[in-house]
């Protein structure tokens, strides 16, 4: 099994919604704080990617660090490469 590197969007999101919520002015208002967009505020809150930038952004305003929320990739020891190359056509041993 291998899954690719991700980002918590999700864990992300629930964290900013309670922080909006506590900090009551408003998301358009937060959001100029931040240097986003509301529409990017709302996007994080539900779970969906936004670019790197402001990620960082949310992250700096929420106190965090935006790496808390990195998914790194999962690689199952079976699932390594055992065959011909299609770049080199020598074989791998993995042993």
């Amino acid at each position: 099994m291998v899954r690719l590197a991700a980002y918590d969007y999700r864990e992300l999101g629930k964290l900013l919604r309670a922080k909006l919520e506590e900090d009551g002015r408003g998301w358009r208002a937060c959001a100029g704080d931040i240097g986003v967009s509301a529409s990017d505020l709302s996007r994080i809150c539900n779970g969906q990617g936004v670019s790197a930038p402001k990620v960082i952004a949310v992250c700096d305003w929420l106190r965090l660090s935006f790496r808390a929320f990195y998914l790194p990739p999962l690689r199952d020891a079976g699932a390594m490469f055992h065959g011909k190359s299609t770049e080199t056509g020598s074989t791998c041993d993995a042993g």
